[in-house]
């Protein structure tokens, strides 16, 4: 049975550790595994995922957030890497795999900095978004991973092992490797594993065994940004040297590379979150933004917000349903989008 989390108030601490310099492209780690604050209960994933980084030799920062209740970092403090690689190992609840604030600043990052995500979390769909099974457009789960169908906790694996295969297509494709539950212990629950029903991109793992047959995971290529959601844990992969080759082989892809030259993908200069909004909208943009104006969809000015930020909430509550367009001043030049309020 999935226990009762408690919430603690410690500071988020980060260190910087560096592999072979003569690899270019940067990676920022986040563990937010709460192995840090609940020692006892939860399994670090980063005693399994730190070497198989370091025997591939990628420069890294590491990031650990020993707060749940606390954010991971923000999109500009991502935004001088080419890759954000979050993980939540078996963390299942309260909001605590990623905060409300981390799914906006992930996309931040995603589409305003030109970053890309792999995002490694059984239990992810489980926390955020529990019985779902279809996400829509203005949802995280479809917006940064694509994912448009899913089935959760499908597999248990508690204690045993599991097999997964690469799917022909994907960026593993023809990989087999084994998953090994490292969570069950003393209260721990076990390696979970959603089925991806239906994905805007590529399935990349099937499961092979246990029954039934199904994926774990997607990559996604949007055309503005990359991303990988595993919901079969990298750390669980039992094997260092096939917990080593999917991660080089997802890190490549992310990259658009081969692993020796980044493809560049055009990428935008704001962002309106959620859009369809409903009660609330946030406005971000790379250049602090001094001025924003909301116009109807006869340019009738509806609202204007003076503010000294990169981001912003406005209550949408009090527009009637429609089109909008907002204009965003900032310290670069102006910046137009479209809002529709249902």
């Amino acid at each position: 049975m999935k226990k009762l989390v408690r919430l603690f108030t410690l500071s988020i601490i980060s260190f910087m550790m560096t592999a072979n310099i003569g690899i270019a492209q940067q990676i920022i780690c986040v563990d937010r595994d709460g192995s840090y604050q609940y020692p006892d209960d939860f399994t670090d994933d980063w005693q399994f995922l730190q070497p198989a980084l370091d025997e591939l030799g990628y420069t890294y920062d590491y990031v650990e957030v020993t707060d749940l209740a606390n954010d991971g970092p923000d999109g500009a403090t991502m935004a001088p890497y080419n890759i954000a690689f979050w993980f939540t190992g078996e963390v299942w609840s309260d909001g605590e795999t990623l905060t409300d604030n981390d799914e906006y600043e992930i996309l931040l990052y995603l589409t305003l900095y030109g970053g890309n995500l792999l995002l490694s979390s059984q239990d992810f769909l489980y926390d955020k978004y529990a019985g779902a099974g279809t996400f829509t457009p203005g949802s995280f789960p479809y917006d940064a991973l694509g994912c448009v169908e899913v089935e959760q906790d499908v597999w248990n694996i508690e204690p045993d092992t599991g097999n997964v295969m690469g799917v022909a297509g994907s960026c593993i494709a023809g990989v087999p490797f084994t998953v090994i539950d490292i969570y069950t212990g003393v209260g721990d629950d076990g390696l979970y594993v959603d089925n991806i029903l239906q994905t805007l991109g590529d399935n990349m793992m099937e499961i092979i065994f246990p029954d039934p047959l199904g994926f774990g995971a997607t990559q996604w290529n949007s055309g503005t940004f990359r991303s990988i959601f595993s919901t079969v844990s990298y750390a669980a992969i039992r094997d260092l040297d096939e917990r080593a080759e999917v991660l080089d082989k997802s890190i490549a892809w992310l990259l658009g590379t081969t692993g020796t030259s980044l493809i560049k993908m055009e990428q935008s200069d704001m962002l309106i979150y959620p859009n369809p909004a409903t009660s609330s909208v946030r406005i971000g943009c790379k250049d602090k933004m001094r001025e924003i104006l909301v116009m109807n969809s006869t340019g009738q000015v509806v609202d204007q917000l003076n503010i000294d930020d990169y981001s912003t909430r406005i209550n949408t509550s009090v527009y009637p349903a429609g089109i909008y367009f907002i204009r965003a001043i900032t310290d670069k030049g102006t910046l137009s989008s479209r809002l529709i309020v249902k």
